[in-house]
């Protein structure tokens, strides 16, 4: 027998977190896979194409798609306990610029040169092409989830949720110049406000707010200016890094035409503090000083990190006995503060529920 896991006024997928939890002894079943795809950047020099610093001009497109399997069980009416699976592809898709007959390179003399120092043992890039197949498919960071639904009545909603976000992601590799990672590979823990307001039981008002803090752990980088892509191997070295904290505020309104379907537009707006990195030991900072000839402060790295951007977006949700389901696209209107994604996002949220025993 399949039951909805919906509040008792609304219950719409949404792209913005809801409030609702599955009734108690319910297991609600979630498939949201999100895309994402950007080819240019907000910098402190305005918009520009992916990897515009290079001596010849490379088109990027960079695209990851997340595929999460959500399990959320209620343990109350209120009270339910969850956790996400994410598979990740990831995929950068990289050609230099062709002449008009599309069989020779634009600029063959930027490309050789190019493709030269990226094969050059003292910068050892992998050279421009395609993420590679075997490349494509990681887990992302797995989440463990405890929410508590606080106010629920015929007009207002109130849930706070605490979401443990485990290393189980993939990292981005330092020797190739656009790869995309998976997850952070460290420990996150959020703290997830959401509210619903329903006026005139046609206008649902949905909004959340995430307090999200990263907890320190490794990386590899090449210790350069981050806005340098063309850094030697010597500088290559694993540091201690601690990731900014970050906050996220989304608003979501949605008019129901009807029982089943409503149409609404998202505002998202993001800020993060600025990560830090160190060195792991004294003799790591000597290495790299040794490598290159010159001490050089992991500290670098740290700028163009805090990031802040805003997106907009529409979607439109349809709920039926046994499922309910929503689609919507957003697209990150400005950024500041660092390299910042001019993304655009697709987003898919399916839910069904379950007497599981």
């Amino acid at each position: 027998m399949l039951v909805l896991g919906l509040s008792p006024r609304v219950g719409w997928a949404q792209a913005v977190p809801r409030t609702d939890t599955p009734r108690a002894g319910t297991l609600r079943v979630s498939f949201e896979p999100v895309i994402t795809t950007w080819q240019r950047e907000f910098t402190a020099s305005g918009e520009q194409r992916i990897g515009a610093s290079l001596p010849t001009t490379v088109f990027v497109h960079n695209e990851q798609r997340i595929t999460p399997l959500g399990l959320d069980f209620g343990i109350t009416n209120r009270i339910s306990i969850g956790a996400r699976f994410p598979l990740v592809r990831v995929h950068s898709r990289q050609s230099y610029a062709m002449d008009s007959t599309g069989t020779a390179p634009l600029d063959s003399a930027g490309k050789s040169a190019l493709d030269s120092l990226l094969d050059d043992p003292s910068y050892a890039f992998a050279p421009i092409g395609s993420t590679p197949r075997h490349l494509n498919y990681f887990a992302g960071d797995f989440e463990l989830e405890a929410k508590y639904r606080m106010i629920e009545s015929p007009s207002f909603a109130l849930s706070g949720a605490l979401i443990v976000r485990l290393p189980t992601g993939h990292q981005d590799s330092p020797n190739t110049l656009f790869d995309i990672s998976t997850g952070d590979h460290q420990t996150d823990l959020e703290l997830r406000i959401a509210e619903e307001l329903t006026l005139f039981n046609r206008l649902w008002l949905n909004g959340s707010v995430r307090l999200v803090r990263q907890r320190a752990g490794e990386r590899e980088r090449r210790v350069g200016p981050q806005d340098s892509l063309l850094l030697p191997h010597a500088a290559l070295a694993r540091l201690n890094w601690d990731p900014g904290d970050y906050a996220a505020f989304d608003v979501a309104p949605m008019y129901r035409f009807s029982r089943n379907f409503g149409v609404g537009f998202t505002v998202g707006y993001y800020t993060q503090q600025r990560d830090r990195y160190t060195y792991r030991s004294a003799q790591d900072s000597i290495d790299v000083a040794t490598n290159l000839g010159a001490p050089v402060s992991a500290s670098v790295l740290d700028a163009g990190t805090a990031w802040r951007w805003t997106r907009l977006g529409a979607a439109m949700t349809y709920v039926a006995p046994g499922l309910e389901g929503s689609v919507s696209i957003e697209q990150t209107v400005t950024g500041a503060g660092g390299w910042v994604p001019v993304s655009t996002v697709f987003r898919v949220v399916m839910r069904t529920s379950r007497w599981p025993f």
